[in-house]
Formats: C-alpha cells, sequence, structure tokens
C-alpha cells in the first residue's frame, strides 16, 4: 500500500479557510499581540522602537550572517585565548582580569585580605529598608552599621576598627598569615560585597539593584576560600574572575587533586563532561539514579554554562534502580553536593541531551545566536541577583558554553584578548561603516554597558543585551531636564543603537569598541615546555611539566630573567640524573656529597620552624618578586608556577638557558644554626670552572650574586659571612647563561609575607643593578 505524506487538498483548502476566519475574528476581536509603537501601551508584548516581532527569533539574525555556521575558533585556540587572557591587566599594579587559581599561593597575609575585603569601602552611600510592624521605611548606613558589618566579616582578626573613624593601622599588629583552602561550588550562588542578604542601594528612590551584589556564580566552578565571617556561615573567596562573600552552604571543600578538575575545558575530552545548554531548569527528583548517602538534599537549578562531568558507571554508589532504568538520549553525570562536614561528595543523574551538549559547542555565529536568545526576555539582574544576569554575565555565560574563560565587568571585557575595532574619536557616518564589517554576535560595548550585535536591517543597527534602562526624548517637555523620560526594560531585550543614555546621547555615539575573538596568530604561547632538541634536554629524567612566561604590560625592556622557585617536583627525591654534563663527580658536597655522579633530580627541601614547607615559602617569594620585575617592565619566565611542577633541576635550567637572559634561583638553607643567619648565594667551584659552558659564564654568574648580596645588604637585611659560598650545582653546572642560586635565610627566617616582599624588593633591585652592568 502506498502512503501519501502529504495532506490531502482538501484538508489544506479548509485549513487555509478556518485560518483566515481566524484571522478577521481576531482584528475584531483582540487587542494586537504585539506592539513596538510605543514603551507606555498596554500590549501583551511591549518592544523597543523598530524591534518587530519577527525579530525575537534568532533565525532571523542567523540568515543574515553569510557563514553563521563556519567554526570561527578551534577548541585549541580557545584555549590559547584564555591562557592569553590571564595576561591581561588594567592597571600598573598587574590587576589581571582573568586568573587562574592554581597559581595562587597557600597561604594569604592580613594585609592582602584587607586589600580584598576593603576593595569598595567608601565609594558610595548605603541605604537599607527597615520593616517595623509591618511598616517600611529606610535610612543611610551610619558608623554603626559598618562597624556591625565588620564584625561579622570577623575583621577584627585583621585590622583595627579605628580605619573606619579615618584613624591610622599599625600593620605591625596584624601580619599574620592564613591558609588558602579549595572547594568548589555545588549550586548557582550569589557572591555578595558583604557577608549578609540584605538588600542594599545608593539611591533611596530606587529599590531595583541591591549593590551590594557582585556576581552570580555556577555550579561546579572552584574558588579558593580566603576568609571566613564571625558565625562562619560566609566565606570570602576567589573565583577565576572575582572576589567576594558567598554562603558556606553553597560551597563544599575539596582535595588538591579534587581540585584540579575544574579547569581547562577548552582542553578536556569532550567525552568527560557535558555544558547546559538551556537557560535554566531543574530535573525532577526521579531523573537521580544513584546516590552514595542522605546528605544529598535534592538538585538545585541549572544554569547555561554549567559544566557537569560524565559519572564513571564502575564507581561504588550505583544502586540497582539504574540498572533498571538507563534512559535513552540522556547523560548520566555526577552532580556535587555538600556534605555534613563540609566536603565534597556526587550524586548521579541523568541529564536530557536536549538540554545540554557533550563537551563545548562549536563557536559560531548560530550557536552564539540561538544560545543569546533563549534569555529574551528574562528579568535583568545588578550583578547577578535574583538568579539573574547583569549584561556582562549573560555575555559570560553564553561564551563558557563554547570554553571561553570571561572576564567579569564591561570593562575587562573590552580588554579581554582578541581582534579590536575601535569606534572612539569617530564621527558617525564611520562608525555606521565600520559596524557594517562586523559579524552577528560581535560583542560590543561603551563605559558601564557590554552587548551583543545582531545585525543592520532597514539602515538601523540591532543590539541584543541584558539591560536595565534606556532613554527616550520626550518633545512635549519644554525643560531641557526634564525630556528625557526613563524606559525600564529590566530584561534581556533588543534594541537599536539610536536609543539615548541618561545623558542623552545615542548607544552610537556612545560606542568605543568591538571585540571579535579570533587568533590571528600574535599571541604568543606562554606555557613553555622543555624541547628535546636544546643542549642538555636528553639528560633531564622528570619533565612533563611547564614553565610560564609573563610579559610586562608597562615600560617593557624585552629581557626575560628566569625566576625558580626551588623544590615543589612531587617525586623528585626518588630520582636522580647526572651531576655534571660529562658525568664527572661532584668537587663540593651540598644537598649530595661530593663525589657523586648522580644527584637527586629535585630535593623535597626543609621545613621552617612555623610549619610551611621550603617549596611554600620560595614559591610565595617567587611570586612577589615576578610581580616587581614585571612593574619594572622586566618579562618573568616563572620556571616553577604552581605548588607541584613536573620539571627536574636540569629541565628547570635547560628551559632557563633557551628563554631567558639571566636565571635566579630561590632558596633557603637548612643548618643546625638558631637563628636567622641571612642570605649567601652559591658561587661556582674551582672545579666546574673548566666545563665548556660553565666557562663562558662562571664570572657573570658569580657577579650577578655579588650584586643580589649588595642590594640584601642594602635593605638591611642579615648575610652570612662575606654572601658567597662555593657548591657544586646542578643549575650550574648545566647552565649556558649567567645563573645564580640564592639562599635568603634558613629555618628561622620569619616568613611572613611582609618579610618575603622585603627580600623579593632586595633580589629585584640586585637583578636591575646587574642588568644595567652588563
Amino acid at each position: 500500500m502506498k502512503i501519501n505524506k502529504s495532506f490531502p487538498a482538501a484538508f489544506n483548502f479548509r485549513s487555509a479557510i478556518f485560518t483566515l476566519f481566524c484571522a478577521i475574528a481576531g482584528l475584531f476581536c483582540s487587542a494586537p499581540l504585539w506592539s513596538s509603537s510605543s514603551e507606555s501601551d498596554s500590549s501583551v508584548v511591549r518592544l523597543a522602537s523598530d524591534v518587530s516581532p519577527e525579530m525575537l527569533n534568532s533565525s532571523f539574525w542567523i540568515s543574515r550572517s553569510k557563514k553563521p555556521f563556519k567554526v570561527k575558533m578551534s577548541r585549541e585556540e580557545i584555549a590559547r585565548w584564555n591562557r592569553e587572557n590571564q595576561k591581561i591587566s588594567l592597571s600598573a599594579n598587574c590587576f589581571y582580569i582573568s586568573s587562574d587559581l592554581r597559581k595562587f599561593d597557600s597561604l594569604i597575609s592580613a594585609e592582602e585580605l584587607r586589600s580584598e575585603i576593603l576593595r569598595y569601602k567608601g565609594r558610595v552611600k548605603w541605604f537599607k529598608k527597615i520593616v517595623t510592624k509591618n511598616v517600611e521605611s529606610q535610612r543611610e548606613l551610619g558608623l554603626k552599621d559598618w562597624h556591625e558589618i565588620y564584625d561579622a566579616m570577623n575583621y577584627s582578626q585583621l585590622g583595627s576598627f579605628s580605619y573606619f573613624s579615618g584613624g591610622s593601622l599599625n600593620p605591625e599588629e596584624y601580619e599574620n598569615d592564613f591558609p588558602v583552602r579549595k572547594a568548589v561550588c555545588i549550586k548557582r550562588t550569589d557572591m555578595r560585597l558583604v557577608p549578609d542578604s540584605t538588600f542594599y542601594t545608593d539611591d533611596s528612590n530606587y529599590w531595583y539593584d541591591d549593590i551590594a551584589q557582585n556576581s552570580g556564580i555556577l555550579m561546579n566552578e572552584p574558588v579558593l576560600v580566603l576568609w571566613e565571617s564571625k558565625g562562619s556561615d560566609w566565606l570570602f573567596v576567589k573565583s577565576s574572575f572575582c572576589t567576594g562573600w558567598v554562603r558556606a552552604c553553597d560551597l563544599a571543600f575539596c582535595s588538591d587533586e579534587e581540585f584540579e578538575r575544574y579547569f581547562d575545558y577548552a582542553e578536556k575530552s569532550p567525552q568527560s563532561f557535558v555544558t547546559i545548554t538551556e537557560e535554566r531548569f531543574t530535573l525532577p527528583a526521579d531523573y537521580t539514579l544513584a546516590c552514595p548517602d542522605e546528605d544529598f538534599t535534592g538538585f538545585p537549578e541549572l544554569f547555561m554554562g554549567t559544566f557537569l562531568f560524565i559519572a564513571d558507571q564502575n564507581q561504588p554508589g550505583f544502586d540497582a534502580a539504574f540498572s533498571e532504568r538507563e534512559p535513552h538520549s540522556s547523560f548520566l553525570v555526577e552532580i556535587p553536593y555538600r556534605k555534613k562536614n563540609g566536603s565534597l561528595a556526587f550524586a548521579y543523574a541523568s541529564i536530557p541531551s536536549g538540554k545540554c551538549s557533550l563537551g563545548l559547542l562549536d563557536y559560531t555565529v548560530a550557536n552564539v545566536l540561538n544560545l543569546a536568545f533563549k534569555s529574551l526576555g528574562l528579568r535583568y539582574g545588578w550583578g547577578g541577583m535574583a538568579d539573574s544576569r547583569d549584561c556582562s554575565e549573560y555575555l559570560k555565560d553564553i561564551f563558557r558554553c563554547f570554553g571561553f574563560n570571561f572576564a567579569r565587568n564591561s570593562r575587562s571585557q573590552l580588554a579581554m584578548a582578541g581582534k579590536s575595532v575601535n569606534f572612539e574619536k569617530k564621527s558617525l557616518s564611520s562608525k555606521k561603516s565600520a559596524l557594517s564589517s562586523l559579524e552577528p554576535g560581535t560583542l560590543m560595548g561603551f563605559p558601564g554597558h557590554v552587548f551583543m550585535y545582531l545585525g543592520k536591517v532597514n539602515g538601523k543597527n540591532y543590539v541584543i543585551s541584558a539591560l536595565g534602562a534606556y532613554y527616550r526624548e520626550n518633545e512635549q517637555k519644554t525643560d531641557a531636564k526634564d525630556r528625557l523620560s526613563k524606559i525600564n526594560a529590566n530584561s534581556v531585550s533588543i534594541n537599536t543603537i539610536d536609543e539615548v543614555r541618561k545623558n542623552g546621547r545615542t548607544w552610537l555615539e556612545m560606542l568605543t569598541q568591538a571585540k571579535t575573538f579570533t587568533d590571528d596568530g600574535s599571541w604568543e604561547e606562554e606555557r613553555i615546555t622543555l624541547n628535546p632538541k636544546w643542549k642538555f634536554a636528553s639528560f633531564s629524567k622528570i619533565n612533563s611539566g611547564h614553565s610560564i612566561l609573563y610579559r610586562a604590560s608597562y615600560n617593557r625592556k624585552n629581557i626575560v630573567v628566569a625566576v625558580n622557585a626551588g623544590h615543589g617536583t612531587k617525586g623528585g627525591a626518588f630520582q636522580k640524573t647526572f651531576s655534571h654534563p660529562d658525568k664527572s663527580p661532584k668537587v663540593t658536597g651540598g644537598t649530595n656529597a661530593a663525589g657523586a655522579v648522580e644527584s637527586i633530580a629535585v630535593s623535597d627541601g626543609m621545613s621552617f620552624n612555623d610549619g610551611k614547607t621550603e617549596a611554600q615559602v620560595t614559591l610565595r617569594t617567587a611570586r612577589l618578586l615576578k610581580s616587581i620585575l614585571l612593574k619594572d617592565g622586566y618579562d618573568v619566565l616563572m620556571i616553577r608556577d604552581s605548588e607541584d611542577t613536573q620539571l627536574d633541576n636540569i629541565a628547570r635550567t635547560v628551559i632557563a638557558n633557551n628563554n631567558a637572559k639571566i636565571h635566579v634561583a630561590i632558596h633557603f638553607d637548612k643548618d643546625n644554626k638558631e637563628e636567622d643567619k641571612g642570605s649567601f648565594f652559591c658561587s661556582v667551584p674551582d672545579g666546574i670552572k673548566y666545563l665548556p659552558n660553565v666557562k663562558k659564564h662562571w664570572q657573570k654568574s658569580d657577579q650577578l650574586g655579588d650584586c643580589l648580596i649588595e642590594a640584601i645588604r642594602d635593605k638591611e637585611l642579615p648575610v652570612y659571612e662575606d654572601g658567597r659560598m662555593d657548591i657544586d650545582l646542578t643549575q650550574t653546572s648545566f647552565s649556558t647563561i649567567p645563573t645564580v642560586d640564592i639562599e635568603i635565610g634558613n629555618q628561622f627566617t620569619v616568613t611572613s609575607r611582609a618579610e618575603l616582599k622585603k627580600r623579593a624588593q632586595a633580589l629585584a633591585q640586585g637583578i636591575e643593578n646587574f642588568l644595567k652592568s652588563m
């Protein structure tokens, strides 16, 4: 029997007649469904001027793109873009717009905490609402209110309240170091400027934007826990893009190994995770397939841009229900939750494939627009308040689905890596001409607002954004001050760039920049691995890690200084490498005895009297030195920039040889002294000066050491004897550039940030003095 796959002609005719009848009836019986004639009318859907109903569909704009399905950047290129972003600073103080949390120290000082917690203090007046017996009033926060807030912050452990009344702070009283803990968000939550949920405003007549709201943060986002509130119910955390207070119940503490999972999604196997591409949704309870214990209380709401790991079905904890119910067209994933002891655990659930993508979405115009329009009409949320998004967070979550790690605010986003189209100081006609070259999905903005370009229709340029308000000129008003009427959009909405800002200027007039994300080949790779073709590379035994090259942003001198934080290679003490490139024995003692043909690849180092490890303290000192050198215009090759770097001493030296002008390794000496004996450098012993490569640089190496010791003396820091000691080091014997191992103290050295900073400043001065003498 032949099946006719088309509707019968008679059916189509009757359907057409019925549809026409309904349309005619609608003209007489109902109000219009759409309207863009005025924001003040009572139509069902309000639209900005010149926005028509068909424009509310992503396909309308996709069809106007020349190549909507072309992949604009590969995942490898996006990974490089993310790393490039971590090198972009908005000021000479090295405030980076994006951070790799894995490079943060395991300790934080009181000084650093004060700087982070008080970052916003004193900028604006704050008001809060008071409700008494159902009567609502409002008042400005006074000194007493701020005392209560900072008492809740547990600030008395960091400083004196005299700060708030204009008094000075004695930093010597508050220079303790505090441990940095690692955690993961178990749900989409808020990052606040203060540890409470009170709604605050800076305008007593406007109670829509909570100015204490700093950002929203998604499930499975890793954070560093820097501090906790007095009652421990709020935690002060650092994410890759922001700092703020988060409810403790919304975080779960994790191990170093678990923490490592939550990075580099653009480099992960697409089979290892899914990306939520739905705007937001909540799974029904019966989608839970297995849960290890009763601490799991149910599914939180899932938001676009959330990454969930594919569950390992061989893990313990899967109950018999899973064998009975394995849904088709779904992915089995891990849902994080917090156990009663605060640690991280996982339930297992199925996620419908229609709500997510296996791995990341391809970065195409079509995918960008489809995601952007899923939020159309949702409310605007200042700083992510009310589980909503503001302009920058809206774009950040969209582009997360492709693997981009966006900066947080509008200024930072416009400073991100990529090709910029500059609109500043251009005429309106020039701006309009430049807009015609942009693809839909391009990020654009002006001070205070970022948005996405959609395209040009009938001579007008359209954008979409999470928008609070715009303004409309009221021609009936004669007073210039009253001619602008505020239009509260308070949603993700579409408008033309002919709309007006509060200052009376159009979006087109205000437009300063557009940003397109492409890899044009100009980005310099920051990760440097050991090239097996480099001289002496074959002697290395541990070389799977990498070093990081940082470029100075200001007054750049085009000189690379290799800074080597000693130790910090797990398993390094169990491997040995040749002491010299000619395989001759060591001529002096040290970590390895004189006469040894082979030396420990990387020793574990010692521990200080305060319990810190040498690897922790050398890394902290190296990072302080890096910051100073970058400000002075020097590029810095951080040989070790994490707690564990899988590079032995030969690999570290060879990387420095081929990428830097000088090489400075930082260590502390373990001895039997019962006081801080001071600093010295390891000078080159006579017994290895004959080695061909050492012969070329040993005098410069010792000169570098002398410059460092002289600068340390100038800082009135202690120096051991004459400041030098002949020691046969693997680093020296395999080096081809001026190199020095500087021991800047011993186990009695005070390891506070303030003390280490003094040593870092001295080292920076010594390095500069040496380089100027070359």
